[in-house]
């Protein structure tokens, strides 16, 4: 279906109104890769036949530097659970700004920041903060190990825990465990085991088989990779069972599926591991990471006491973090929780019933304030179909496609504004592809 001529004239015909839209950010893009390696540094927003280059954000908006508005749903990767500038946050951050970005010593509000973390994540009595989610995940991982005395670690198969070389391992088609990127020496991947997504029983069989050696289990409870999605029914629980009998660590990674309520995905499901790492939403727009659990657990990078993980960061918890940090959970209500999951609803269900009624090849997955567009397996060239579609939500105004978050500036005005492009874009995509059948 998707194989066809009608799929790349309808790709040539969005590339070239973006281009047409966007000639600031072409040209921004070209003087970019005098400076940057191919004009990136960050390469999960760098995409053909140039990346968009914004000058601003308010609201629920973007405006790039051709002057072109678009509502948000990406969220700086569902970092921004209140938009942009919001006026709480940067009233903190100025204020803050004002006397001081850093220093080499403790700020008071550091104790507040962690109070609020501890007492809404139900695993987490001690917390230790980072500057990013990358830094969260191989500080806690480092500290499981240290726990334990144990260096194996159980991951699933394609899920992402950041840019760290311990964590960026894959299934090789024979069954090998291999990096997943260049860099990565081949043997970390003596230290790592690999089970599947959703696969209660294999991966409980995994964990009972390697107990000895295991220091810990880390997943993302609500899944990430490859499209949002809740869990199994049972498999959380499963795998909390077997952890706790065999004596190793659960650990879960809530850099994302902290928008999941209060208490993130744990609070949510009832299933409480006994290490978590945050980011993204728990920063308030600036960079940051943390990771917390048991205070047993945690009491080794106790300073004070019986240090076994030293751990340094010039600018951990630096109070203009912080200030946007704790501004942004006080906004964060469960009132707001509620509201920009209804939102999320509205805007999975009217996705999908667009989906359907043209009968293309898309699914619709995810929960809560998340959700995600993906290619059915049928789709030949998905490439093509993935890349084209974000340009054809970005000519009509929204950018974010095909990972999708609402916040909590949006209301159900800009839910119906998507909806009302995704069907203009769908007709065309599907018209493209009725034409050359």
């Amino acid at each position: 279906m998707t194989s066809g001529e009608g799929l790349r004239r309808w790709y040539r015909s969005v590339v070239d109104e973006y281009r047409r839209r966007t000639p600031g950010s072409a040209r921004m893009f070209e003087q970019g890769g005098g400076v940057l390696p191919g004009g990136d540094t960050r390469y999960s927003i760098t995409t053909p036949p140039h990346p968009l280059y914004f000058e601003r954000g308010e609201g629920p908006y973007l405006w790039d530097v051709d002057g072109n508005r678009r509502l948000d749903l990406n969220n700086n990767s569902t970092a921004l659970v209140h938009g942009h500038a919001h006026p709480e946050i940067v009233a903190a951050v100025c204020d803050r700004a004002a006397i001081g970005t850093a220093w080499g010593g403790h700020s008071p509000l550091e104790v507040e920041w962690g109070r609020m973390i501890c007492e809404r994540v139900p695993s987490i009595e001690r917390v230790r903060f980072a500057n990013s989610g990358t830094e969260a995940n191989m500080h806690m991982l480092k500290v499981a190990r240290a726990f334990t005395g144990r260096d194996l670690v159980l991951k699933l198969d394609g899920a992402y825990h950041g840019t760290y070389d311990g964590f960026e391992l894959a299934a090789a088609p024979d069954g090998r465990v291999v990096p997943s990127t260049g860099g990565v020496p081949a043997n970390l991947s003596e230290n790592i085991v690999l089970g599947a997504w959703g696969d209660k029983e294999g991966v409980a069989a995994l964990i009972r088989e390697n107990a000895d050696r295991l220091a810990a289990v880390i997943l993302t409870p609500f899944r990430s990779a490859g499209g949002f999605a809740h869990p199994p029914e049972g498999y959380l629980e499963t795998l909390r069972d077997v952890t706790a009998d065999e004596g190793v660590l659960l650990l879960f990674d809530e850099v994302i599926s902290m928008r999941l309520g209060m208490g993130g995905a744990q609070g949510r499901y009832g299933v409480t591991p006994d290490m978590t790492a945050l980011g993204k939403l728990i920063g308030g727009g600036l960079p940051v990471g943390a990771f917390g659990g048991r205070a047993d657990i945690m009491a080794l990078t106790d300073p004070l006491g019986d240090m076994k993980v030293a751990l340094a960061g010039t600018f951990n918890a630096n109070p203009m973090t912080a200030a946007a940090g704790v501004a942004a959970l006080r906004l964060l209500t469960p009132e707001v929780h509620d509201r920009i999951d209804r939102l999320g609803a509205r805007l999975r269900e009217g996705l999908a019933t667009a989906v359907k009624d043209r009968g293309l090849p898309l699914r619709v997955e995810g929960g809560g304030s998340l959700l995600s567009v993906a290619c059915e397996p049928e789709v030949a060239r998905p490439d093509v179909l993935m890349t084209g579609l974000p340009l054809a939500f970005g000519n009509r105004g929204v950018f974010g496609f095909p990972y999708l978050s609402t916040s909590s500036v949006m209301e159900e005005q800009h839910v119906e504004y998507v909806l009302e492009t995704a069907r203009a874009v769908m007709d065309h995509l599907a018209s493209a592809l009725g034409d050359a059948a």
